[in-house]
């Protein structure tokens, strides 16, 4: 729990520093706060090319001068200019993507806060007090469950729910359904609308914490002097050190459940059926749920997307620490060359005139050894005795097992035929697997080949089954769940 903000100096120093505070201080806030919530918030977007940002910028701040009236013109500058000092001042973050003609803008994590912030001061719907207190009750009771090590109390905790389920089942089964009166339901709502708002604005932070992390590695390894061995193995240590953070943990168990097809499913099943209700069927167009699944795998691939970008500034870095070593060899070298140039028709006078580390090693011709013959074999019996061709079974060389990797990936494309993703289980129930334990290797092996490309997932984090047959038998293999992306 944080008791920093206590100190006078530490919350000076917050107010001062932090972007989000320095945002609602400028002057034009108002007008910052307005366009940032209509172009990311309201159009659900998570980033814009400079051309498009631009535009909307440029068009908004022509309406906003417009409806000014006579008092001239409160915005004056161009939508460019303004877009280059919300970038530098951390309201936006500027990048380029690899290949990309044009910048990328997207909002800062301060950005983020600052529009949540904003949304929590105008409370114009009423405050769900019962839900946040029942969502309250049910953490905190799932808090106190699983950290027990009480096994009594857990078995009555157990019994109890089960107690409970079977009273609803009894209901239900004689006809009785309870169901949640109009305001409960619209009050549960807008808990779950803040909930995934604030979701989709954390992804920004776990981004951003992704890159300090990795930049503060990188600082730490250019002020060292090491070799190139001891700072390739530092650095990698480093970025395993990032993902072992509590950041990395988490980040990876929530992409490994966000993956799983069949939740993706049932989150798109209960959104629908949520708001085919009478009482919720007017907030369809205002909610952000028909569009969670998707904002929740882009979101999650751009984090993904920059931990990948981060890895290859890295390889980077230590090329160009090789190739700066290498210039630097041959600059030596060529400096002795000169000098050998210089002192060669005045040698120096006296009989030693450097030193060598160690003895030198010297290998003379005549220290190797002479040829020798291979030892005769000798035979166990003089009299060998012919053997019998006919027992030994040849069908192996016949009958040799090729597995095709371009059938497997066209079995794999043609399962990805829209969709977004498709799992090895769902591949191997379409096309059974006829070649054994070895297709399914040469499956794993694709994933693998894959998987840095963000052509496909392994979940060690998930365990799935598949099934075969070979010679009349039923087989088993337990692996991670492999996805394949499109």
């Amino acid at each position: 729990m944080e008791d920093r903000f206590s100190n006078i100096d530490e919350v000076s120093r917050l107010l001062e520093d932090h972007s989000a505070v320095r945002l609602l201080r400028k002057a034009h806030a108002p007008m910052i706060v307005a366009f940032l919530w209509r172009a990311f918030r309201e159009e659900r977007r998570q980033a814009y090319g400079s051309q498009e940002l631009n535009t909307l910028l440029s068009d908004f701040l022509f309406a906003a001068n417009e409806g000014a009236g006579e008092g001239g013109k409160p915005y004056p500058r161009t939508s460019r200019l303004y877009l280059e000092d919300w970038s530098k001042e951390g309201f936006l973050r500027q990048y380029y993507e690899a290949g990309a003609a044009e910048a990328t803008f997207e909002l800062t994590p301060a950005t983020e806060q600052a529009l949540v912030w904003i949304a929590e001061l105008d409370k114009r719907e009423f405050v769900g007090a019962e839900s946040r207190l029942l969502q309250l009750f049910n953490m905190l009771q799932d808090l106190t469950y699983g950290s027990s090590t009480d096994a009594q109390d857990r078995l009555e905790q157990l019994l109890a729910q089960r107690l409970e389920l079977d009273r609803e089942i009894m209901e239900l089964e004689e006809g009785q359904i309870s169901r949640l009166d109009p305001t409960r339901m619209r009050e549960q709502l807008k808990l779950i609308e803040e909930t995934a708002a604030k979701l989709l604005a954390d992804f920004r932070q776990i981004e951003e914490n992704f890159r300090q992390l990795n930049t503060k590695a990188r600082e730490e390894q250019i002020n060292r002097q090491h070799s190139r061995g001891q700072v390739l193995d530092e650095i990698f240590s480093a970025q395993d050190a990032i993902m072992e953070t509590d950041q990395g943990k988490t980040f990876t168990a929530f992409w490994a459940f966000l993956m799983d097809q069949g939740r993706q499913d049932r989150l798109d099943q209960m959104a629908a059926q949520l708001f085919e209700q009478p009482e919720l069927e007017a907030y369809r167009n205002h909610s952000v749920l028909p569009r969670l699944k998707i904002l929740l795998v882009e979101a999650g691939e751009r984090v993904d997307r920059t931990t990948t970008r981060l890895i290859e500034q890295l390889r980077r870095f230590l090329a160009s620490r090789t190739f700066l070593e290498n210039r630097r060899a041959g600059q030596v070298i060529e400096e002795i060359e000169q000098l050998a140039l210089q002192v060669k028709n005045e040698p120096p006078p006296q009989r030693f005139f450097s030193d060598i580390a160690g003895k030198p090693a010297v290998n003379l011709v005549m220290e190797r050894r002479l040829f020798q013959p291979a030892d005769e074999l000798q035979l166990a019996s003089d009299q060998p005795v012919a053997g019998n061709a006919v027992e030994v079974l040849t069908e192996g060389l016949y009958n040799q097992m090729y597995i095709d990797p371009e059938e497997l990936k066209g079995r794999i494309q043609k399962m990805l035929r829209g969709k977004q993703q498709v799992s090895l289980k769902e591949v191997v129930a379409h096309a059974p697997v006829e070649k054994g334990l070895s297709e399914i290797v040469a499956y794993f092996g694709l994933a693998t080949q894959w998987e840095p490309r963000q052509k496909a997932v392994i979940n060690t984090g998930q365990q799935e089954k598949l099934f075969y047959e070979s010679e009349g038998q039923t087989y088993a293999v337990e692996l991670p769940q492999i996805l394949f992306l499109k």
